[in-house]
């Protein structure tokens, strides 16, 4: 204790040496010693100048590398401990899912932020689609049994290259479905970042309003109009990209939104590539939108229209949790601003309110029968004045909402099957009411078509709507019990084929514009949003009686989907799926061909009338024999509950 630090210690060069410490009484009276003997301190108080004598203290050795070692394995502990509290929460869901759910979508995170600031921070420190989990693949319970059964019975069948393929992969679509952590690889498709994609320039724009305004009366062009005019939508281009003045979010999703269907349009029309490219431009701003809402702002109408378009675009991006969420959110907003109450419209503002009500209602009814959910509005709650001309898409919606309302949803499928099939034979009339509408309108349309001038889409997209039409009729129809030990109405089953039948003729007209924006929209509305149940209804009558044509048709249908990269997708593709059970069905027939029946001895039509309203009306007549079919009839609720969790495994961020 004599010196501060020696020459023989690394570190004590640099600092003096010090002789001796302060003496006992300068140290009492902590005051400064000179270290003397006696130190002039002592002398002055002529006392003794005394230094006691401390033992040294014994230096231990540090912990240093044992301490790091430790705080190593906390950090170990803890990264696995989060890792797998992620696995944990992506698969929470499927972990907890039971019958009773199976009609419910899983809810997603609200997509409307609460301020702009927090949408803002959420949108940089977490995008919302590189950073979800994986989507929630669901299966429907019947099919994957008869796949399942295809696979315990193949030693029966004689062994060769297709059937032990075709096993196999069966195998691993099962274990695909019953195992979510194999499928948590197959990240959904992210927005395509705006950076990624060369600015429109303003000339662009300007040429494609112009385009617009020329073309009014296109089909496409009449249809986005419907949400608000197009004068309106003129005015918030140039609000927004040609600085007219201040814009809010809204306005900002409403002005893409529509550059980007007309782009799109223009494109598929002219083949133009770099049309392509600006509507690709504003998709991604569309998809970023959502998030810059603010969930608490004003009612508006251009809110509300902002909202609406955006889960068009949701829905044609296979996101149903999320269109339902924000369409939802507008017909809320239009009960809070009262359009359901509206008298009749006596000034433009009133026509675009009340025009702006019907569009969401006719979308909100059909995520409602496609989600299996209640509809926010009842009909008897909407007292606004319908139209004599009103938009067959109007109607079809509201049908759309009788068909969940009284025949699937719990209290349709708590009444009587008399009172179904009652139901079932009006939407069923009203369904053929549209369809010749939209078959009348194809025949104008094709009879106009050696006009230059005319619009060379209309013929298809009136083909899709058909698909759409007739993929519900089938649905509704599906209600009616069969006849002679047959599970599927006569009228159904035919039904069933013939929308088969248009939606290959559909895909081949669709093909031919080699627009891949084209394409995956028909197939996300005609397909996976309608929703499509006629594949299931042909499928389970030709699996039971092995019906050839019907083997066809499910061939035909599966083929429809592929793509030159359709060997990169995950096992849940729509091609991929539809083909194994297409060929599932075809190899039923060997495992069993003791259920055989010839083909002949059943109706195949391919007529497109798609209600024969002399089978239909015996309602009365197949709802007193439905009791007599007992344990053996089908029940309704679980056919359409498997369905729709068929559909879930294919919709939800699947990438095409």
């Amino acid at each position: 204790m004599e010196s501060r630090a020696s020459p023989t210690k690394k570190g004590g060069f640099d600092r003096p040496a010090i002789s001796r410490r302060s003496c006992d009484q300068c140290r009492a009276r902590k005051i400064g010693c000179d270290r003397a003997t006696p130190c002039s301190n002592c002398v002055s108080a002529r006392v003794d100048c005394t230094h006691s004598r401390i033992a040294p203290k014994p230096s231990t050795a540090r912990q240093r590398v044992l301490v790091s070692e430790k705080y190593e394995r906390k950090i170990d502990d803890i990264s696995r401990d989060v890792s797998s509290i992620k696995t944990l929460l992506a698969g929470l869901d499927l972990n907890r899912a039971i019958p009773a759910q199976t009609s419910q979508e899983q809810h997603p995170s609200a997509s409307i932020s609460s301020s702009p600031a927090e949408a803002e921070n959420l949108g940089k420190s977490r995008p919302p689609d590189r950073a979800a989990p994986p989507p929630r693949w669901d299966y429907s319970a019947h099919i994957i049994d008869f796949v399942q059964s295809i696979i315990r019975d193949n030693t029966s069948v004689q062994a060769d290259t297709e059937w032990i393929s075709t096993v196999t992969s069966l195998k691993s679509l099962v274990n695909a479905l019953g195992n979510p952590h194999m499928t948590q690889s197959q990240q959904p498709k992210p927005h395509e970042p705006s950076e990624s994609i060369p600015t429109p320039p303003l000339e662009a724009n300007v040429q494609i309003l112009q385009w617009t305004r020329d073309h009014s009366q296109d089909y496409r062009v009449v249809w986005i109009c419907r949400f608000l005019p197009l004068d309106v939508f003129l005015d918030i281009c140039n609000k927004v990209y040609f600085r007219v003045e201040d814009h809010t979010e809204a306005e900002f999703l409403i002005a893409n939104s529509f550059l980007s269907y007309v782009f799109a349009e223009y494109a598929v029309i002219h083949g133009d590539a770099k049309s392509q490219e600006y509507c690709r431009f504003y998709r991604s701003k569309v998809g970023d939108g959502p998030m810059k809402l603010t969930l608490l702002a004003t009612p508006c109408m251009e809110l509300i229209a902002a909202l609406a378009l955006g889960a068009i675009y949701s829905v044609e991006e296979s996101r149903a949790s999320q269109s339902w969420t924000l369409i939802s959110t507008a017909m809320t907003l239009c009960q809070t601003l009262g359009y359901h109450w509206l008298d009749s419209p006596k000034d433009n503002r009133q026509h675009m309110q009340s025009d702006l009500f019907w569009v969401v209602y006719a979308y909100e009814k059909g995520l409602s029968l496609r989600l299996g959910r209640c509809s926010g509005v009842r009909d008897s709650e909407v007292s606004l004045a319908r139209q004599e001309n009103q938009h067959r898409s109007i109607r079809l919606g509201r049908i759309q909402g009788k068909a969940y309302d009284q025949l699937y949803s719990p209290e349709g499928l708590n009444t009587s099957s008399a009172t179904r099939c009652k139901v079932a034979n009006g939407l069923a009339q009203e369904l053929q009411s549209i369809i010749d509408e939209t078959h009348h309108e194809i025949a104008q349309a094709l009879a106009k078509s050696a006009d230059m001038n005319s619009d060379p889409m209309k013929v298809i997209y009136l083909h899709c709507d058909l698909v759409c039409q007739s993929a519900l009729t089938a649905m509704v129809l599906r209600v009616l019990p069969g006849s002679q030990g047959i599970e599927v109405h006569e009228s159904c089953l035919t039904v069933a084929r013939n929308t088969l039948d248009l939606h290959d003729q559909c895909m081949k007209l669709v093909n031919r514009c080699k627009d891949p924006l084209l394409i995956r929209r028909y197939i996300n509305w005609a397909i996976l949003h309608t929703p499509f149940f006629p594949f299931s209804i042909v499928f389970t009558h030709a699996v039971r009686y092995s019906i050839t044509e019907d083997f066809d048709r499910l061939h035909r249908f599966a083929s429809s989907f592929k793509s030159e990269s359709s060997h990169s997708e995950p096992a849940t593709h729509p091609y991929r799926l539809y083909e194994l059970l297409s060929k599932a069905a075809r190899l039923s027939a060997k495992v069993r061909p003791e259920l055989s029946h010839a083909s002949a001895s059943l109706s195949s039509s391919s007529d497109f009338t798609m209600v024969d309203s002399e089978v239909v009306n015996t309602v009365d007549e197949f709802a007193v024999t439905d009791g007599a079919i007992g344990d053996e009839s089908f029940q309704i609720g679980d056919w359409f509950h498997s369905n729709q969790q068929f559909m879930r495994l294919l919709h939800e961020d699947v990438p095409y």
